[in-house]
C-alpha cells in the first residue's frame, strides 16, 4: 500500500474518531460522573422515586433560528437526554416550561409539528412517566395564553405528592383560567389537611398518606430579584440585581403566599430564569414553622447558558436529595475537535515526512 492512501486513512480514522468522540462519548463521559444521591437504609425505600428534572430546553423554532442552529441545538439535547435516560434510568421527568422558543408565537398547524419535533428530541421509555409544566413561551403570558392547559395538576406517585402548577395562571384576577387555578388549590389543600389531620375529614374527600408535597412550576417565588442568588451557575453579576417584574420574571406575593399557606410545600422546583438558585423560605403559619427549599434549576439549551445543567432528585415521602448535574460546556467540545482534528493532520503529515526520509535513506543506501 502507498503512502498516499495510508496518509488517507489516518486522516480518515482520525476525522471519524473525532466525530464520535465529540457528538457521543463527551456525554457519557461528562454525564455519567453525577448520580443519584443516597439516602441511607430507610423503611421508606420501596416509595422510593428517582426523579430528572429540567427546564428551559427552548426547543427552536423556524422565525429566530436557522435550520442548522435548529438541528445543532435538537441534536445536542437529544443527545443529552438520551444518554441521561441511558446512565440514570430516572423513574420520573419533571420539564419546568419554556420546552419552546416560539410557541407563542405558532400557528396550530406549526404548534402541532413543534410538539412532534419535541417528542422526538425527547424521547422516553414506557416505563417512565414525563410531565410537562408550560411556560410563557409554550402558551404566551396571562393575557395572551393559547390554548389554555389545566392550571394546576395533582399527582401522587409512590405516596409522594407533587402539585404541577401554571404560572401564568396565577395572575390573581378573576379570569376563567385563574378562578379554576384558585378552586385547583383549594380542592389540593383539603385533601391534604384531610391527610395530615383524618380525624377532621370530610367522608368525600379522598384521603392520601399524608406527606408535603413537592411544587413544581415554571416562575420562581415571589423575590424581588436574583441578587440573593450564590450558586456557581447564578447569573452574571450585570443581570443578577436587575429588578424583577412580578407576574412576568417572578411570581407575586401574594400568589407565594397563597400556595404556602394552602400548600405547606416541603420542597420547590422552578425555572424561567436560565441560571441557578437556592432560597431558604421560612413562614409561620397558625403558629407552625413551615420551612423549605427553592431550587431554581438553570437551563437544559446552551443557547440559554454556557454550561447547561439538570436535576437528579432522589424522593421519598418524608425525605430528597438533590444532585445538580453538568453537560458538556460547548466550548469544551470545540476546543476538544479543534485538538483531535490537529493531532489527526500532524500524524498524516508526520507519516509523509517519516516515508519521505525514509525513501532517501533507501536511495542513499543503494549508492552507496
Amino acid at each position: 500500500m502507498s503512502g498516499f492512501f495510508k496518509r488517507i486513512i489516518i486522516l480518515f480514522f482520525g476525522v471519524v474518531f473525532t466525530i464520535i468522540y465529540c457528538e457521543y462519548l463527551i456525554y457519557y463521559i461528562v454525564i455519567t460522573q453525577c448520580g443519584w444521591q443516597y439516602l441511607g437504609k430507610t423503611q421508606e425505600n420501596s416509595n422510593l422515586v428517582k426523579t430528572l428534572i429540567l427546564t428551559d430546553t427552548h426547543l427552536p423554532g423556524h422565525r429566530k433560528s436557522f435550520w442548522p442552529d435548529r438541528w445543532r441545538r435538537g441534536w445536542q439535547m437529544h443527545q443529552s437526554f438520551k444518554t441521561i435516560i441511558k446512565l440514570h434510568k430516572p423513574d420520573l421527568i419533571f420539564i419546568l416550561g419554556d420546552i419552546f422558543d416560539e410557541g407563542e408565537l405558532s400557528s396550530d398547524e406549526y404548534f402541532s409539528e413543534y410538539v412532534i419535533r419535541f417528542y422526538n428530541t425527547f424521547m422516553v421509555p414506557e416505563n417512565i412517566q414525563m410531565h410537562i409544566i408550560v411556560g410563557n413561551h409554550d402558551i404566551g403570558f396571562h393575557n395572551n395564553i393559547k390554548p389554555p392547559p389545566p392550571p394546576v395538576q395533582f399527582l401522587t406517585i409512590k405516596n409522594n405528592h407533587f402539585v404541577l402548577i401554571n404560572s401564568m395562571a396565577l395572575e390573581g384576577d378573576t379570569c376563567k383560567l385563574c378562578t379554576e387555578a384558585r378552586q385547583t388549590i383549594n380542592n389540593i389543600s383539603e385533601i391534604l389537611k384531610c391527610s395530615e389531620f383524618p380525624d377532621q375529614c370530610n367522608n368525600d374527600i379522598d384521603v392520601q398518606n399524608y406527606s408535603r408535597p413537592i411544587l413544581l412550576q415554571h416562575f420562581p417565588l415571589y423575590r424581588l430579584s436574583d441578587g440573593i442568588c450564590t450558586e456557581p451557575d447564578a447569573p452574571p453579576l450585570s443581570d443578577k440585581y436587575t429588578p424583577f417584574r412580578l407576574k412576568i420574571d417572578a411570581l407575586s406575593k401574594e400568589a407565594t403566599e397563597d400556595l404556602v399557606i394552602k400548600l405547606k410545600p416541603r420542597v420547590a422546583f422552578d425555572g424561567h430564569t436560565h441560571y441557578g438558585c437556592l432560597e431558604h423560605h421560612s413562614y409561620n403559619i397558625n403558629n407552625e414553622n413551615v420551612d423549605f427549599f427553592e431550587y431554581t434549576v438553570p437551563s437544559f439549551s446552551w443557547r440559554n447558558i454556557v454550561e447547561p445543567k439538570y436535576m437528579l432528585v432522589t424522593i421519598t415521602p418524608n425525605t430528597y436529595a438533590v444532585n445538580k448535574c453538568s453537560l458538556p460546556r460547548e466550548t469544551t467540545i470545540i476546543i476538544t475537535a479543534v485538538i483531535l482534528f490537529s493531532l489527526t493532520f500532524l500524524c498524516a503529515y508526520r507519516y509523509k515526512v517519516l516515508c519521505r526520509n525514509s525513501g532517501q535513506m533507501k536511495k542513499y543506501s543503494l549508492v552507496n
